[in-house]
């Protein structure tokens, strides 16, 4: 599944032990994948003035530790 850093910050870490329990850590963590670039959105198109924004709080990836996500 893929997530927002922000939507993977509220889930469970699948490394816990015992019975304390922590959520994700997103990019902080070495089993942390992302799964696409920074997305860019287009501020002013379809002229000669086309400008892009990046969007990095739009970017999804995955907890690798269960392998690759199927997209």
């Amino acid at each position: 599944m893929l997530l927002t850093a922000e939507d993977a910050k509220e889930r469970w870490c699948h490394m816990t032990f015992g019975n304390s329990r922590m959520k994700c850590i997103v990019s902080d963590c070495m089993a942390w994948r992302w799964a696409e670039d920074v997305p860019q959105v287009c501020i002013s198109c379809g002229g000669y003035e086309t400008s892009w924004k990046d969007e990095p709080e739009q970017r999804k990836g995955y907890c690798g530790l269960a392998g690759i996500a199927k997209f």
